[in-house]
């Protein structure tokens, strides 16, 4: 509250809203700013928590590559597409056999092998183990080496080139060889448990190493093998394109940047090699068909020169070079046609042996026939790819079967392909001949021998023609192994960003910032959803429609002996809480009577009626008015007690009993000239009986005429039935409701008390208010925190308290925590 309060007067036909707990926006707002200290803590904690898991987590960085792949097959018809199909090699899918290939186990294999990643060597840091791939100063010889064998150890560097070995690990050592220490020295050949290997220095060896322990871990070739297998991603860029980008992650950059890199060039080498096969198995096949028209070309020399020496021709006469000039433009058509055949015939003879079945055709072997040509080249394709398949599988695989069929069915098409070109040449070499021979018969007066030997020097110039053609593709077989190019070209090599990919520094700092921020929220948002006690004053708003009178916030100071706050000229927030409520309580006079006698009472125990009354009677005694403070909740006697009365002092009981005067059992206050007390005296066996005596009348009646006011502290009202009874003695009844205490679901058995008028002139207090929780002050800037007032003495007062500054809020926030509800 703040300044000058005054009550809230509900009308008694109000009716009060319902339990149900619900929070504004203000509110939640008020709730965080109440307890800021566990969002700092929170946050800081998750801070830092954040920093030790950015420190600890090896930092992940990505590289990525680019590579463009070329395509191998150019022209070709309809028909042939169909066939090319079925070999599962149309181009549509040349892109994708192309990432299956650069994803096989067999090239990342020799990519391990080339780049040593079988072994790796670490040194620990502060927070991690630095990966020394690339910059280790030592480097291992495993003389025995074993592939398949999963071993580590340590090696610390010595002065002097001195080593130690150390921390054996590995399948089937005894714990004796794994504790087994080694001394040595760099570059000498040392026996361990792991077999002999040589420790050598690199150039990366410094002074800086010089007490460092090396970690070196050697893994098994397949298992490394497939972990990279599985780290190398090959996507295809774009759906429209032919560029394949190949990418990985890993914790050393420059690592992912050699394997990217180097699984290009074997890639590369690889499709060079097939390429450099064909041309091979192409360079055989020309050399066995010359060798075969060399001699043919050598027995059709003899034998003209054998006709020529027989009927002594030895040079052609002019009438036949004139006869024979008719006829050479189809002679010459006829020669090519008749070169053609016999290259168709050659390929078909090959295509026939059964003996060559899933080798490659000779493809730079030219055919007058780009179908055939095309058909050749996709064939030539398909046997690459089955060899491929074959390293990793067997004949009975289902792809392999998938594709013998398929090469099948194309070398068939191929063979259907030829049979129709040679039918086609046979057709034009037919009508070449006949008009050849149409020329002939011009000629018939030519003798007979010239004819011959025309034959003859035919058949020489086709076989001529022929090994000239030969060895024109031997040379140009040879240039091709020569200049072989890969099927792909690199677009970009292994490349990415010096910023690391994991973790996201930023992103988890705002994550630890954020569960910095959620995690008290929703602890404290849950603790006050499940918290049903009495909140605030609106909550006494909500629900009753009794007069309130006012609150009282919590106190943590020193109090003086009965629990008395209130101080004359205080400053303190509780003083002038209670002097606020001293003001207020004008308002509940009845035809402008004055309350004479005050009642105050509560729900239950520790809800501090004792306190409100002691400090009232306070209050009012300061303003000079005399007042009289009377103990008569005869059961626990809170009251007496705290003045250290409860012994043979004379009270209320003692008055009643009949053992004592009114005047002997008023006693005068050490705390205030204006303020009497009257104790509770002995407890009685019979204390509701006992109040119902006609002497507490009486003595009433005569406290009415010697005071102001009279102040009653009663029982109370929920637990016994004292309270009802000592009400027919007082003018107003003020009811104590405890934040933090009274349970909200209570608040409808005090509706009832004040609709049904058991108590006379009811109005509520609300005590042990907490200001950090509700943001509100009196104007002096205190912060305080109430601790079990009236139940326990403190030995500092408030000003020192305050002078403590953080230790007494700590130990306020400890009281919030401990305190019982």
């Amino acid at each position: 509250m703040a300044g000058q309060q005054t009550p809230n007067f509900n009308q008694p036909g109000g009716a009060p809203q319902s339990d149900n707990v619900s929070f504004s926006l203000h509110d939640i707002i008020q709730l965080v700013l109440a307890n800021w200290y566990w969002f700092v803590l929170s946050v800081v904690i998750c801070v830092a928590c954040g920093y030790v898991y950015i420190a600890r987590t090896p930092k992940v960085y990505s590289r990525t590559a680019n590579i463009l792949v070329k395509d191998s097959r150019k022209g070709g018809d309809t028909d042939l597409a169909s066939f090319s199909d079925l070999a599962g090699i149309s181009a549509r899918r040349n892109v994708d056999n192309e990432i299956y290939i650069l994803q096989s186990r067999r090239l990342m294999r020799e990519v391990v092998r080339r780049l040593g990643l079988t072994v790796s060597y670490s040194v620990d840091e502060k927070f991690r183990a630095r990966d020394l791939y690339g910059q280790s100063p030592i480097h291992i010889d495993f003389i025995n080496d074993n592939d398949a064998q999963n071993l580590s150890f340590e090696v610390t560097l010595l002065p002097d080139s001195a080593i130690r070995l150390g921390a054996f690990d590995a399948a089937l050592l005894s714990k004796e060889d794994t504790r087994r220490s080694i001394a040595a020295r760099l570059g000498d050949t040392v026996s361990t448990p792991l077999g002999q290997l040589i420790v050598r220095p690199t150039l990366y060896l410094s002074p800086a190493y010089l007490s460092s322990t090396i970690r070196i871990s050697k893994g098994n070739l397949d298992a490394v093998t497939d972990a990279y297998r599985g780290a190398v991603k090959s996507v295809v860029a774009n759906k429209q394109a032919s560029i394949i980008t190949i990418s990985m992650n890993n914790t050393v950059p420059r690592r992912a940047e050699d394997v990217i890199n180097t699984l290009i060039a074997v890639y590369e080498e690889d499709a060079v090699a097939d390429k450099r096969s064909i041309a091979q198995n192409t360079s055989e096949f020309i050399e066995n068909r010359l060798q075969v028209i060399g001699r043919e070309l050598g027995m059709v020399d003899k034998n003209i020169e054998r006709f020529k020496q027989t009927n002594r021709m030895y040079d052609i006469t002019t009438e036949a070079a004139r006869t024979l000039a008719e006829s050479t433009k189809y002679k010459n058509e006829g020669l090519s046609v008749e070169n053609q055949i016999r290259m168709a015939e050659f390929l078909k003879e090959y295509l026939l042996d059964a003996s060559k079945i899933n080798e490659l055709i000779p493809a730079t072997v030219s055919i007058a026939n780009s179908a055939i040509a095309d058909q050749i080249a996709s064939y030539n394709e398909a046997v690459l790819r089955r060899a491929k398949l074959m390293t990793d599988s067997s004949e009975n695989n289902p792809v392999i079967l998938d594709l013998d069929n398929g090469l099948v069915a194309v070398r068939r098409a191929i063979i259907a392909s030829l049979d129709s070109h040679i039918s086609t040449l046979g057709i034009q070499l037919d009508a070449m001949r006949r008009e050849e021979a149409m020329a002939n018969r011009r000629i018939s007066s030519v003798p007979s021998q010239e004819k011959e030997i025309l034959d003859i020097t035919r058949q020489q110039k086709i076989k001529e023609e022929l090994y000239l053609y030969l060895l024109n593709k031997r040379e140009e077989n040879a240039l091709t192994m020569v200049i072989t190019e890969s099927n792909s070209r690199t677009i970009d090599n292994a490349f990415g960003s010096s910023n690391p990919l994991f973790p996201n520094k930023s992103m988890i700092l705002a994550i630890a910032i954020l569960f910095g921020l959620a995690i008290p929220f929703l602890i404290i948002y849950m603790l006050e959803i499940l918290d049903t006690t009495i909140r605030g004053r609106k909550d006494l708003e909500d629900r009753l429609s009794i007069p309130f009178l006012g609150d009282i916030p919590e106190y943590t100071g020193a109090m003086q002996r009965g629990g008395v706050v209130v101080r004359e000229n205080g400053r303190d927030a509780v003083s002038e809480a209670f002097r606020i409520l001293r003001s207020n309580m004008s308002f509940m006079n009845v035809n402008s009577r004055p309350q004479q006698v005050i009642m105050v009472t509560s729900s239950n125990p520790h809800a501090g009626k004792t306190f409100v009354s002691t400090n009232l009677a306070m209050t009012l005694a300061l303003t000079g008015k005399r007042v009289i403070l009377i103990d008569l909740d005869l059961r626990r006697r809170t009251f007496t007690k705290q003045m250290g009365r409860a012994g043979n002092t004379v009270g209320i009981t003692n008055y009643l009993s009949g053992n004592s005067t009114a005047e002997e059992i008023v006693h005068k206050s050490s705390l205030n000239n204006n303020l009497d007390i009257i104790y509770s005296g002995p407890q009685p066996p019979n204390p509701g009986e006992m109040l119902l005596s006609e002497q507490l009348d009486k003595l009433m009646e005569q406290l009415r005429a010697r005071y102001d006011y009279v102040i009653i502290d009663s029982v109370p009202a929920m637990a016994v039935a004292d309270a009802m009874i000592t009400d027919r003695l007082s003018d107003l009844c003020i009811y104590v409701i405890r934040e933090g205490l009274l349970d909200r679901r209570q608040l409808p058995d005090i509706e009832r008390l004040y609709r049904e008028k058991k108590l006379r002139n009811m109005c509520t207090v609300l005590n042990g208010t907490r200001i950090s929780r509700h943001n509100y002050g009196y104007g002096y800037g205190y912060g305080y925190g109430y601790s079990g007032y009236g139940y326990g003495l403190y030995n500092e007062d408030e000003a020192a308290q305050r002078k403590k500054g953080w230790r007494n809020r700590i130990r306020s926030v400890w009281h919030k925590l401990t305190r019982k509800r």
